[in-house]
């Protein structure tokens, strides 16, 4: 059994990471001539309650590694997701492989997401005085054979200018496909879908953003570079319009009242977020109730739709972001926008 990081080479092929964690993937060789594709996972974060970081990376599947690694120090826990019994010098199962780097991008995307919701699962059993049972998230490596149909790596010398050219348009606009498809649940999502598109949208309105942790009075704690302006999103998915009970209104206030850097309060909610965009037009986003019940506060009630209707026109150059990000900032009450 392998420990992840003892071999012949051990090279990142691979990084990424959300929340506070930070993952590399590399590719081990043993002298034996197996091969081994292997997440090094670490978190520089830790808490004062509930579930740690580290701790949570052991729970998924995670072997923390008592030595040096190259990639985290000591600080490292790692898991092998494939392997390669026969590692043929110049061939690689490009399928395959590709694969595996597109799951591990997407797993350290959305590592931070999964914390949070291991926290939540946690503070629930322990309040109903349960204990969860361990288990992996991941099964046995999966095992990459090369076969005789497989390309040897040497091909991308030979291949034309015009098929790596193309290649790399195919990439760059998959990478953007990708990108632009983050912003579509702010019209239609809820949960954290909805929570991560937000963040999505802000980050590309040039903010920083980042996910509070669970239990906190809003969702996203937002500021620009120069952290003259300070934002907390409260973020929110309804099939109908929000009314005076929904206990939203309760969390920004509260989040009002605590605040220490004379942040924004924003609630941002995805009305009626079921019906086409068409038939929301005539619609009660929010009902005079709640927009007196807020006024005495400079708190911004805004919709998916508009912060979706932003995103748009600054990719199409209609807007800039410091003018969106201004708008946010100033406007107090219901959002009107144009």
């Amino acid at each position: 059994m392998i420990d992840g990081h003892s071999g012949i080479e051990n090279r990142e092929v691979n990084r990424g990471g959300s929340g506070n964690f930070q993952l590399v993937l590399a590719y081990l060789k043993e002298s034996s001539g197996a091969g081994h594709f292997v997440i090094h996972a670490t978190s520089s974060t830790s808490y004062s309650y509930g579930l740690q970081p580290l701790e949570f990376l052991q729970q998924i599947g995670f072997t923390h590694f008592r030595g040096e690694c190259p990639f985290h120090h000591d600080r490292c826990f790692y898991r092998e997701i494939a392997t390669l019994q026969r590692d043929i010098h110049g061939f690689e199962n490009m399928q395959q492989v590709q694969s595996i780097h597109d799951a591990f991008r997407k797993f350290a995307e959305k590592i931070g997401d999964l914390f949070s919701l291991y926290q939540q699962e946690e503070r629930v059993l322990r309040e109903i005085e349960l204990t969860k049972t361990s288990a992996s998230l991941f099964g046995a490596p999966l095992e990459i054979e090369i076969q005789k149909t497989d390309m040897p790596l040497w091909i991308e010398d030979v291949k034309p200018k015009r098929l790596l050219n193309l290649q790399k348009q195919f990439a760059e606009l998959k990478t953007e496909i990708d990108d632009l498809k983050s912003f579509l649940p702010l019209v239609y999502a809820t949960g954290d879908i909805l929570v991560e598109a937000v963040l999505q949208a802000l980050r590309f309105s040039g903010l920083k953003a980042e996910r509070t942790q669970p239990g906190f009075t809003v969702d996203i704690l937002v500021q620009t570079i120069d952290s003259s302006k300070r934002f907390g999103f409260e973020v929110t998915g309804a099939e109908g319009g929000i009314k005076k009970e929904s206990k939203k209104l309760t969390q920004v206030l509260e989040f009002e009242r605590i605040k220490e850097h004379g942040e924004k309060t924003v609630l941002l909610a995805n009305t009626f977020r079921l019906l086409p965009i068409q038939e929301r037009n005539n619609c009660e986003h929010f009902t005079p109730q709640v927009i007196d019940f807020l006024s005495r506060h400079p708190i911004l009630l805004m919709t998916g739709w508009d912060l979706y209707r932003m995103v748009c026109d600054i990719l199409e150059g209609s807007k800039n972001p410091e003018d969106i990000i201004d708008l946010i900032f100033r406007t107090e009450g219901r959002l009107e926008y144009e």
